[in-house]
């Protein structure tokens, strides 16, 4: 039986469930009013609830509607006059549908089978007082392309208890996005995503230095790919398309080396307005297409900021990637919201730099030296001279050698510098550089002499042995080559001692010290390890 309400209809504190039977209850153009307690229950696999030309409910705080049908809003406006009650769907395989996004306050999932949501820009969470709840239950809905708002900025807004949000959208831009009106509220936040398959994945938005604005929000979209190296790669967003994917030993520019160096998923995440945060990430392990070298080696969130991958991923945290079951890293204190990865971390190649040396031999010539294991067919190292210890050009590539013995001679030394190091290439085509050596001129060495070391409780500390007064300069690099860190440093003759507290974190870094005139007196990787 279908009933049509042309006239406003009123249920007042009606407690016994009003049953309208499985044809469902056809709203055109009414006003449905509810005080106290009253419920609707619409039954039947076919008893939907539509709306039309203007067709309204005023709830009140404790009403409810309770259908097994579909949800379809073609009133030309948000179906309710004000916030209260909630709208649970009890049916199975239900649709939230129609032409005019709806405005709930509660929603409730219930019944059976996912639900489907299938008009842009449904809200839940009222409209004015925005302290309704999405309660997902132990059901999956699926957001087909659409946007969900969710206007609660409260971290329990969205509750569930196996059930989950369903993002899955592979384009290059994923129209399936959960939009959350977090205002000026801190806290963990956390977006129940997850797969058709049934696996769980949720993100976690920690905002630990809220937004200041009321209206403010946090977009978020993830997808896994269907071909590996997470392709289709990110469209346009907010700082930009992608055009290149990351290489974890080359992340600047795009090169063959980004195979197999990344999870095959994508999260999307844009902020309305300024937000300190900390992102948690899950995904599944067979999302892991990594080389098997980096499988179940250490990956790390990065973000793409318009033009390139932003390095260091492991200073924001890391963790064991994982090939089974789900994995999961948290970002620490990020504040630029964009397209996000995990990737492999800054790793150790497989080949391994025993020892490197560059000695003078004549006056115009210079030995390289250099023995490593590791070495397999297709790897390299390419010899690279500087004049200056800073600005390195390229002089030749050697092949690997199944020894792991190399001897290699520059005849044109005065004209190459006497500054060399070596770029060890891999056969997967990863890359990272040797040490810098340093060859004296006409074969002599100075009486100049220096060390750099860090100590807990002191810091840096540098020793100078001195054959004059000069003014050395100390830069400390990340693992990332950012410069980091400056010190200018007042060396006279004889033996000169500095302790500098840098204010380093955990990790490896790489300081250099140059004299005045920018030669290169020390490079050295260093450790720093806090108690």
């Amino acid at each position: 039986m279908v009933k049509k309400f042309y006239l406003v209809w009123l249920l007042y504190n009606f407690y016994a469930v009003n049953n309208i039977n499985a044809q469902g209850l056809y709203n055109n153009g009414a006003r449905i009013v509810f005080t106290g307690a009253a419920q609707l229950y619409i039954d039947g696999a076919a008893g939907n609830y539509s709306s039309t030309t203007n067709g309204f409910i005023t709830p009140s705080s404790s009403s409810s509607i309770t259908l097994l049908g579909n949800w379809i809003n073609n009133a030309g406006n948000n179906g309710f006059t004000t916030d209260g009650g909630g709208v649970v769907l009890a049916g199975a395989a239900q649709n939230i549908a129609g032409s005019s996004a709806t405005a709930f306050n509660n929603l409730s999932l219930t019944g059976t089978n996912t639900k489907q949501l299938t008009v842009n820009s449904t809200t839940v969470g009222g409209q004015a007082v925005f302290n309704g709840v999405l309660s997902l239950g132990s059901r999956p809905l699926n957001l087909n392309g659409n946007r969900l708002d969710v206007t609660n900025p409260a971290t329990g807004a969205i509750t569930q208890s196996g059930g989950y949000v369903i993002s899955e959208t592979n384009a290059a831009v994923n129209p399936s996005v959960v939009r959350w009106y977090m205002r000026t509220t801190g806290g963990a936040h956390v977006y129940p995503f997850g797969v058709l398959a049934g696996t769980q994945i949720p993100f976690t938005f920690n905002a630990t230095t809220p937004m200041a604005n009321t209206a403010g929000f946090i977009d978020v979209a993830t997808r896994a790919t269907a071909a590996s190296d997470n392709q289709p790669w990110a469209g346009a967003s907010n700082v930009a398309a992608v055009s290149f994917m990351f290489c974890p030993n080359n992340s600047t520019s795009g090169n063959t080396c980004a195979s197999g160096s990344v999870i095959d998923r994508w999260w999307d995440i844009t902020n309305s307005h300024a937000v300190t945060a900390d992102l948690t990430f899950t995904y599944r392990g067979l999302e892991n297409t990594l080389l098997p070298a980096f499988q179940t080696g250490q990956i790390g969130a990065q973000y793409w900021n318009g033009s390139l991958w932003v390095l260091n991923n492991a200073t924001f945290g890391s963790a064991a990637a994982v090939t089974t079951g789900t994995g999961a890293l948290t970002a620490t204190g990020q504040g630029t919201f964009c397209p996000w990865v995990l990737s492999t971390v800054l790793a150790p190649l497989p080949i391994e730099l025993l020892s490197f040396s560059a000695k003078c031999d004549g006056a115009n010539a210079a030995v390289l030296n250099w023995t490593s294991v590791g070495d397999t067919q297709g790897s390299y190292y390419e010899i690279l001279g500087s004049t200056d210890g800073t600005h390195f050009n390229y002089i030749t590539t050697v092949n690997a050698s199944s020894n792991g013995q190399y001897n290699y001679t520059i005849d044109n030394r005065l004209q190459v510098g006497n500054y060399y190091r070596l770029r060890i290439v891999d056969n997967n085509l990863n890359a990272r550089f040797s040490k810098i050596e340093r060859v004296t001129d006409n074969c002599k060495d100075s009486n100049e002499s220096s060390n750099v070391f860090y100590h807990p409780n002191a810091g840096l500390v540098i020793t100078i042995n001195g054959i004059a007064e000069d003014t050395y300069h100390l830069m400390v690099y990340d693992a990332a080559g950012r410069l980091i860190k400056t010190h200018a440093l007042p060396v006279v003759k004889g033996s000169n001692t500095f302790k500098i507290d840098p204010g380093l974190a955990n990790g490896m870094y790489v300081v250099s010290l140059n004299n005045s005139n920018t030669t290169l007196i020390k490079s050295k990787k260093i450790p720093v390890i806090l108690n």
